[in-house]
């Protein structure tokens, strides 16, 4: 007698033998696709022929019950999974679209995603995707277009993107089960997502105030280049300057002379003259000129008057100028005042700024 799982059968019950043997012996994945009852039609007439085999007819009877309750479970997990596809079509298809949009945005709104992601991936799924309802159409070139607008944005906006998404399906899970089923699975989904915005959003502030200084810190670097670029380039241009706005004070020649004061030297400059800050003691420098012409033509800076200092900086003696002018040997009173003593610091390779500044003896 041959044996299936422990089970001795006579010879002749070859049907019920196989039947019961594959049931026994082969994968679970097998026996399922068996339906119920062709167990039951094959085993029927050798059970009644020898009722002492297997227990008889109610061997049978559970065999086939378990079939159809196998066959019933696989039609509501069917009927679930179905359920739960057309339920997520439409928040799907709306999700998709908000990511879109959203990375869009933060994309700086980049133009080629859309041409080669969303329009090209919309044409390959009308031709080799068909059979997709027509939202799932839609939905699969949306999400290709916002996952490649992700792509040129800052990764933690990414985090805190997907920190959203879970929160909102954790949100959803908390009002749809109330927490009466899958609780922990809720509760982790909910503590994730906060966790997931929380991070996104911190990291975010920090790569913004590192992007703010290094734009602040570029801006600087572009108005210093700028600065020492338009100052005056010689010890000799920076005398000529400051006479020139002396000897005619309008208001943006008494800013320009202060310009190219550092804040230290303006005011060593207004407390030598007494005023309360720069452009006031320029006017009051201004006060003393009696010929602006001579002031401005006549005036020279004697060659022994510049002599470099050991940090670098260069020291101009403004207090000895000559105002007799080339062809005129006649001795006669200065048409205007000594400037005084200046500390000159050359910027970036290019103009000088006046870093120090003393007064003349006697002012």
């Amino acid at each position: 007698m041959p044996a299936y799982g422990g089970i001795f059968l006579k010879g002749g019950e070859n049907k019920t033998a196989r039947l019961v043997g594959f049931l026994v012996e082969c994968p679970a994945a097998s026996r399922a696709r068996v339906p119920a009852r062709m167990i039951g039609a094959v085993a029927l007439s050798q059970v009644e022929a020898h009722p002492g085999i297997m227990g008889g007819r109610d061997f049978v009877d559970r065999v086939v019950a378990a079939g159809e309750r196998k066959a019933a479970r696989d039609q509501d997990r069917n009927r679930r999974r179905a359920a739960i596809e057309r339920a997520i079509r439409v928040p799907a298809l709306i999700g998709a679209g908000i990511l879109a949009l959203v990375a869009w945005w933060l994309s700086g709104w980049e133009m080629w995603p859309w041409l080669f992601g969303g329009i090209g991936g919309l044409l390959a799924v009308l031709v080799f995707a068909r059979r997709l309802p027509p939202v799932w159409r839609l939905t699969g070139p949306l999400l290709v277009v916002g996952v490649w607008l992700l792509t040129y944005v800052d990764p933690w906006w990414w985090v805190l993107l997907a920190g959203v998404a879970v929160t909102g399906a954790g949100v959803a899970s908390l009002v749809m089960l109330q927490l009466r089923v899958r609780r922990w699975q809720t509760l982790t989904a909910l503590a994730l997502g906060v966790a997931m915005v929380a991070t996104g959003w911190v990291m975010l502030a920090v790569d913004a105030a590192r992007h703010a200084r290094q734009s602040q810190q570029e801006l600087d670097q572009a108005h210093d280049e700028a600065v020492a670029r338009i100052l005056p380039h010689s010890p000799g241009s920076m005398v000529n300057f400051l006479a020139e706005r002396i000897a005619r004070p309008t208001p943006d020649a008494v800013a320009d002379a202060c310009f190219v004061f550092a804040p230290a030297a303006r005011q060593q400059l207004a407390d030598a003259r007494h005023v309360p800050d720069c452009p006031a003691a320029i006017r009051a420098m201004a006060a003393e000129v009696t010929a602006a012409g001579d002031y401005v033509n006549n005036l020279s800076l004697p060659g022994q008057a510049t002599q470099p200092n050991p940090d670098g900086t260069l020291f101009v003696d403004a207090c000895h100028l000559d105002f007799s002018g080339l062809t005129d040997d006649t001795p006669h009173a200065n048409p205007g005042p000594q400037i005084g003593r200046l500390t000159l610091a050359q910027q970036r390779g290019q103009g000088h700024l006046v870093v120090a500044y003393q007064p003349c003896a006697g002012v």
